[in-house]
């Protein structure tokens, strides 16, 4: 036990004086004693560990892959054991085919298969491997057009797990991919929230400066692409402050192809070229080929927006050349811009030429399979040839082919008949159905409409009618009563009087409710709210309490509107009193932009909704019911026997 930390501590200090001698001069020194450790150590997971770096940084620095495959060789042999480093032999072994055979199916799956490995462990070390085989894998996914399957591991996976190690550098990185990615297929506002949620920790944590300018430029880009200049601006002007302070990076890339984008959206081409030109000196310091190449595009895209087409050309040719990742998307939009600038230079032949380019990389896949199969015919056919048996029988055969095809042909002519008299028999089949439907339709809102119509005769003349007897109930019956009773104050025998004179207030007063509720004169004159105080004031007698809770009431509501509101809630009132026996009622009127609330609940007997609705109910609840489909409103009725009853009606104002 003693010997093996022994071991361990000696493999670490000699790790890190190798990583200070990388630090100071040639990558050399590391690998050297990396080489010393893999030779002197005799502790297997030692070696393993220092065989997998030897193969990583013979890959990556020195770019010797044959050194790297044998070294990957070793470290399998000695993880055999160990599922630990069995995981980190599988992650390096995915990282060694993608720097030779680039993203292939292999390399896809070595990447997930080592995710999958290291989700046991808990150390440090070992989420630092899982989250760069997680990403790794997304990325590869991204690039082949999966974008929905990349977004989801970022979501369900790496974000996850970065922020529960609180490490937000890599949270927010996973937010810029969301984002990069939504915005490829088309989902701006969604693209823009995931930009600024990883700017979020950018700006909280004390995280990467470089990825924090690559998130502020990320904004910009996509304010510059909706137009949306003076935000773009904005970010752009910060990214310069924190650009400011760094060395030489990707971020100041990324900052001259955003700032070009934006001075082109501007107009301002002269900028855009220089700031461009500068980005491009950056990136040939650096010595990356890629962001070469993307410097060079920006360039094209400059000259073309002024016309300079034979310097854009020029700036395309560049692009194809040094370019070294030949992703599909990539060629199709060169061949595009190649065959635009030809048209432009009136150079028909080569924008023909190109433009098939273009088309043909879409069917490359579907080309392939073709030539491979054109390939195994005339295989066969050479076969054939050389038979001499078959070359006695040539003329049959090709008599017999001939019959064949020209019964494959009729085959197909009458398949492709039947196939167009099936089309054509659905299609009226489908037409004459639809047809019916909307004949149906049409007949069912005629008939709605004459209900309504009918509905509305029904109402206007049964308030007409109210509005009559009321009248004459108050000019009629009400002034003859009361002109009795002035005549009946005048006579004598007062005790006799007095009896009579009680009984005629009493009934003067019985005449003006009944005319007061066939058609109440404040609401004409007062308003709603006015009257719907009055009438709870009126209806309330005996024990019977009842509270008005208005809010947002409307004067300018129609009068017929606010008439058939009226009637309704009198009616709801009239059933808690009568059928109820309820001593309690809440009555509630909301007005809102979404329409007109009515609540009324009370503490009465209830009923069986469900029993009363199928017996369709008495007059007053058909009255309501039809009022509330007169004004194209929804009731919803709440009771159960013994515990109250709660309507409620939506209407629209």
């Amino acid at each position: 036990m003693k010997k093996l930390v022994f071991l361990t501590i000696l493999l670490c200090s000699m790790l890190l004086s190798a990583f200070a001698l990388q630090q100071s001069g040639p990558s050399t020194s590391f690998i050297d004693s990396l080489r010393n450790v893999f030779n002197t150590v005799k502790n297997d997971s030692l070696r393993a560990r220092a065989a997998l770096l030897i193969a990583n940084q013979s890959m990556f620095e020195k770019k010797d892959s044959v050194t790297a495959l044998r070294y990957l060789g070793e470290a399998q042999k000695l993880c055999v054991k160990q599922s630990y480093l069995k995981a980190l032999y599988t992650y390096y072994r995915a990282s060694h085919t993608f720097m030779t055979a680039g993203e292939t199916n292999e390399c896809q799956q070595l990447y997930r298969q080592a995710a999958v490995m290291l989700e046991k462990f808990n150390t440090r070390e070992a989420y630092e491997f899982w989250v760069k085989a997680w990403w790794n894998y997304a990325m590869i996914i991204d690039h082949k057009d999966d974008r929905k399957s990349m977004v989801k591991i970022q979501i369900d996976k790496i974000i996850p797990a970065a922020i529960k190690q609180k490490d937000y550098n890599q949270a927010a990185k996973s937010y810029q991919a969301i984002g990069s990615a939504l915005k490829e297929i088309g989902d701006t506002e969604k693209g823009i929230y995931y930009f600024k949620k990883g700017l979020e920790l950018y700006e909280k944590y004390p995280l990467s400066k470089e990825r924090h300018a690559i998130s502020l430029l990320n904004l910009a880009r996509e304010y510059v692409e909706s137009r949306e200049l003076n935000l773009a601006k904005s970010y752009l002007l910060k990214s310069e402050q924190i650009l400011d302070t760094l060395k030489e990076s990707l971020a100041h890339l990324n900052y001259g192809e955003t700032a070009s984008m934006y001075y082109c959206a501007m107009n301002d081409f002269p900028k855009a070229l220089q700031v461009v030109e500068k980005a491009l000196k950056i990136a040939e310091r650096l010595n990356m080929p890629y962001e070469i190449g993307m410097m060079h595009y920006q360039k094209f895209n400059i000259f073309y927006s002024l016309g300079k087409y034979e310097l854009a050309l020029k700036e395309l040719k560049i692009v194809m050349r040094d370019m070294p990742y030949d992703m599909t998307s990539n060629m199709q939009q060169i061949a595009k811009d190649l065959s635009n600038t030809y048209v432009k230079l009136n150079d028909y032949p080569n924008a023909y030429k190109w433009l098939g380019k273009h088309v043909a990389i879409k069917d490359s896949l579907a080309q392939a399979a073709y030539k491979s199969e054109i390939a195994g015919l005339e295989t066969r056919f050479r076969t054939a040839e050389k038979n001499e048996k078959i070359m006695r029988l040539e003329f049959e055969q090709r008599q017999t082919v001939l019959q064949q095809k020209n019964q494959r042909l009729y085959n197909y002519i009458l398949g492709i008949f039947s196939l167009v008299l099936l089309l054509l028999l659905g299609l009226s089949v489908y037409l004459y159905r639809q047809h019916r439907r909307r004949a149906q339709r049409d007949l069912e809102l005629l008939a709605q409409q004459q209900e309504l119509q009918v509905t509305k005769a029904l109402l206007e003349g049964e308030e007409q009618e109210r509005h009559r007897v009321a009248r004459d109930l108050h000019d009629g019956l009400g002034g003859h009563l009361t002109a009795m009773r002035l005549q009946i104050s005048s006579e004598g025998n007062q005790p006799v009087l007095d009896g009579i004179k009680s009984q005629l207030d009493q009934m003067i007063s019985d005449v003006r409710l009944i005319a007061h509720n066939m058609m109440p004169e404040n609401l004409s004159r007062s308003g709603l709210l006015v009257a719907l105080e009055d009438l709870c004031t009126l209806m309330q007698h005996g024990t019977a309490v009842i509270e008005l809770q208005c809010n947002g009431l409307s004067s300018t509501i129609a009068e017929n509107m606010q008439l058939n509101i009226y009637r309704i809630i009198q009616e709801l009132i009239n059933n808690a009193i009568r059928h109820g026996n309820a001593d309690q009622i809440i009555v509630q009127c909301l007005q809102n932009e979404r329409g007109f609330l009515i609540g009324v609940d009370d503490n009465g007997k209830g009923f069986d909704v469900r029993e009363v609705v199928e017996a369709k109910g008495g007059m007053g609840l058909k009255n309501v019911q039809m009022r509330v489909a007169y004004l194209n409103g929804k009731m919803n009725i709440s009771s159960q026997p013994g515990a109250g009853t709660s309507v409620n009606i939506e209407i629209n104002v």
